[in-house]
């Protein structure tokens, strides 16, 4: 596994394991969640297996796959930022037919003939997070903010249970939403015009990069584009990392409930966990997974 240390940004040991796992992106080792999910589960199941990241740069990309899958050790793993729809491309067919519908993934597995799968788990725990907390979203009009791997996979759960809402969809680059144009109960909006549907909105959800990161003095709507909602609004961020961004605040500040992307995060790992290991360890890997602290 030299090969892959010198085609990564970052440095990892892959020694020492039985089998180890991988979370894929631009930086993950600066700020990525899923290793210390992951291994903390690992321990909790008493497996000698590590999930390790690997800051990647796109032109390498595909060159750390292909070694990746030569490696019987090599169980999957998460693809993070900002490579949900690259490894779509790279795998081609070898995709769950949510990921395609999607055209993203976050999650990579091996099949029962050791095939590399990508699979996408954003969106199930999307809604399940969500439902869990607020309820049903029958009915309700929604605005998606992005529409990046996680956006996208946001987007198809939870459009499918608006049933006579509607999901307005703003992204700064129209041309990801011609995919989705022809779905029923979707409109888009150009991003400088999203003032004119605040009053429609029932529901707000950011699945963009704006406040995480880099990006932390950042919001994809302001004070006094948040003032236009209804009181009863939901505010909904994906992002976990802060637990409370500038988008969340300004919403608080207002009186609108609100939510993070904490057990939208801790959901998907449990499942992409799942797919990797081959196993039915949710409840020992959940409680692993919920001890874990930010």
């Amino acid at each position: 596994m030299d090969n892959v240390n010198k085609l990564i940004e970052n440095k990892v040991s892959f020694d020492n394991f039985d089998k180890f796992a991988v979370i894929i992106g631009s930086n993950p080792s600066k700020t990525a969640r899923s290793p210390i999910l992951w291994n903390a589960a690992f321990k909790a199941n008493n497996l000698n297996f590590a999930m390790l990241p690997l800051d990647v740069a796109k032109e390498n990309l595909s060159k750390v796959i292909e070694i990746l899958n030569t490696n019987n050790k090599f169980i999957g793993g998460s693809v993070t930022i900002p490579y949900k729809s690259d490894l779509v491309n790279l795998l081609k067919n070898n995709l769950t037919n949510e990921a395609k519908e999607i055209g993203a993934i976050n999650c990579i597995f091996r099949d029962k003939n050791y095939n590399l799968i990508g699979t996408n788990t954003d969106g199930e725990a999307s809604i399940s997070s969500f439902k869990k907390k607020f309820g049903s979203i029958r009915n309700k009009n929604i605005l998606l903010l992005g529409l990046g791997g996680a956006g996208k996979a946001v987007l198809i759960y939870f459009l499918k249970e608006i049933e006579n809402g509607k999901m307005f969809v703003s992204t700064l680059n129209k041309k990801k939403f011609g995919k989705f144009k022809k779905l029923e109960n979707l409109v888009f909006v150009n991003w400088e015009d999203k003032n004119e549907i605040m009053s429609k909105v029932d529901i707000i959800i950011n699945c963009t990069s704006l406040g995480f990161d880099k990006q932390l003095d950042k919001t994809p709507l302001n004070l006094s584009s948040l003032k236009m909602l209804k009181k009863t609004c939901i505010v909904f961020d994906i992002i976990y990392n802060p637990l409370k961004t500038k988008f969340l605040k300004y919403s608080e500040q207002i009186g609108l409930k609100t939510m993070n992307g904490l057990e939208m995060n801790l959901l998907q790992a449990v499942i992409a966990f799942n797919y990797a290991v081959k196993s039915n360890f949710d409840e020992i890997t959940k409680k692993a997974m919920e001890e874990v602290k930010l």
